[in-house]
């Protein structure tokens, strides 16, 4: 794959707009994402969960041990048996029967049983991690479009305020003409008609960048972002895209992909496990402990043991294994289908994706041009209203559509900055 690279473009309107310094409390997009990948919750949330998976296999490991355990048993009998002897009735057992001992199972061999559990846990915990990846990648695509949302909007501001600060000027002057005879009270209503106008797009504009600031105090964890907080490069990016080899990047980086592969591995796992389910075990019993009932004194306690191998063979379990294993067989076409399919969204996703970014590139085009004859045209409005030809309807729409080409091309560079990233995103970069 072609690396990605910046190609130095960038206008200036206004010094204002187009530079900024840094200080030390500004917001780069490089410490907003790492704010985002330390601070938000969701990600914390992630990272648990394969600790999750980490106590499961713990838990799944505990069954290579053998089980020991103390046990005490009181049981009363009546009637006793006994039988009458010379000397006198003798009992078989004792009516009060005490036992207490430690016994020990320990489960010697099960055919490749907890092995193929643990395997499968293993397997979960994997996904659980590239999850983590997944999560991080989509908050930090969350967190680049907001940034540069709040860009675009703080330079679109300033643009409007621009134009706002020159039709105040126009209706002072128009008030001076006015005074002159030499300007109508229709010219002034104009002006102001626009200066409404821009007051009210502001209004919107100032609206929605202090939703986007919402959001990313939101994603970083930071409170009340000052509005010279931010900073950063508003720059035009062109990308050398090759449909073949970003495709095949893709499909070797993208984080769903790793998903879709770890879910194929479980299933395929777990339709092992579901074959041993008719699998005999092999255990081990060994106890020891003291009890009475043994002749003559029946009431005596004295110590016993017992020890012995226990075969558990199934041989009949209501088809629950047949109907586990044909459940398993479709979970994992499940997962083969859908890895097609995830294959198919990631190829038109990174076409998609370049396509935008080719047809950004000429939309960038066509806005530099509309300001290039909005600003002929501009001169030559303002040199015919100053010799008295042009009227002050004709500057207005004229500076109007010097502001809207502005306006165009802050929206287009924006839009090719955030396509960038969808590429990046397609493609399956990491940017942090």
């Amino acid at each position: 794959m072609k690396k990605i690279f910046l190609v130095i473009t960038i206008m200036f309107f206004t010094v204002n707009i187009y530079s900024q310094q840094s200080n030390s409390d500004s917001l780069t997009i490089d410490k907003a994402v790492s704010l985002t990948l330390q601070n938000y919750p969701l990600i914390r949330q992630a990272k648990e969960n394969v600790d999750v998976y980490n106590a499961k296999l713990d838990v799944q490991g505990s069954s290579y041990y053998p089980d020991v355990s103390a046990v005490a048993i009181y049981n009363r009998i009546g009637p006793v048996p006994s039988f009458d002897l010379p000397q006198g009735a003798f009992q078989l057992y004792p009516e009060n029967n005490y036992d207490a001992h430690i016994e020990v199972k320990h489960n010697l061999y099960d055919f490749g049983r907890r092995n193929a559990e643990k395997q499968l846990l293993e397997s979960y915990k994997t996904s659980a991690i590239d999850n983590v990846q997944m999560v991080k990648t989509n908050l930090a695509f969350a967190t680049i479009r907001t940034y540069y949302s709040i860009l675009f909007l703080d330079k679109s501001i300033a643009v409007i305020d621009t134009n706002i600060a020159t039709l105040n000027q126009h209706i002072n002057i128009t008030k001076k003409k006015i005074e002159s005879g030499t300007a109508t009270d229709y010219d002034l209503l104009s002006t102001k008609v626009r200066l409404t106008d821009y007051k009210g797009k502001r209004i919107d504009l100032q609206n929605e960048l202090q939703k986007q600031k919402i959001n990313l105090e939101h994603l970083t964890g930071l409170q009340k972002l000052d509005n010279s907080a931010i900073t950063g490069d508003f720059l035009e990016l062109i990308y050398d895209t090759n449909d073949d080899s970003l495709i095949q990047a893709a499909y070797a980086q993208r984080p769903e992909i790793k998903l879709a592969i770890d879910a194929e591995q479980s299933a395929h796992l777990k339709e092992s496990l579901a074959s041993l389910g008719n699998r005999p075990n092999v255990g081990l019993y060994l106890s020891y402990g003291v009890k009475n009932g043994y002749v003559p004194n029946i009431d005596a306690w004295h110590g016993n043991w017992v020890a012995g191998f226990q075969v558990n063979v199934p041989i009949f379990n209501g088809f629950r294994t047949t109907n586990q294993e044909e459940e398993a067989r479709a979970n994992t076409i499940v997962t083969e289908t859908g890895m097609v399919n995830l294959k198919l969204q990631i190829k038109a996703e990174v076409d998609k994706a370049i396509e935008d970014l080719n047809s950004n590139i000429e939309q960038i085009k066509t806005a530099k041009e509309q300001i290039e004859f909005a600003k002929k045209s501009l001169e030559k409005a303002k040199a015919q209203y100053a010799s008295g030809v042009g009227t002050n309807l004709d500057l207005l729409d004229a500076e109007t559509r010097l502001a809207d080409a502005r306006f165009l091309y802050l929206k287009e560079v924006y839009q090719n900055i955030i396509n960038g990233y969808e590429l990046k995103k397609a493609v399956g970069d990491v940017v942090w």
